[in-house]
């Protein structure tokens, strides 16, 4: 994690690269730009979606305790995701 005096440091030397040779910007920007949607993110949302579904069933067929537990974890787990997502692009 860098701390903010490094975080200004770097956008001036990235603005200043930009200003040098924007061509060059542009190509790296290309790389850069959306949001990608790795293997982990899938898993996770697979795993979230799973659960979830299995929470559901679970209601559905009477068992009500198992389904409160399972949709408590899953809503823990997601939360907890939401949160470390949040946490790693600040």
């Amino acid at each position: 994690m860098l701390s903010r005096h490094e975080r200004e440091r770097l956008a001036r030397i990235e603005s200043g690269l930009v200003a040098d040779d924007p061509r060059l910007a542009e190509k790296f920007d290309r790389f850069d730009s959306g949001r990608r949607w790795g293997l982990r993110r899938v898993l996770t949302l697979l795993v979230l979606a799973l659960a979830a579904l299995l929470a559901v069933l679970c209601l559905f067929s009477g068992l009500l305790p198992i389904a409160i537990v399972v949709g408590v974890a899953t809503a823990g787990f997601a939360a907890a995701t939401w949160w470390r997502s949040r946490r790693k692009r600040l």
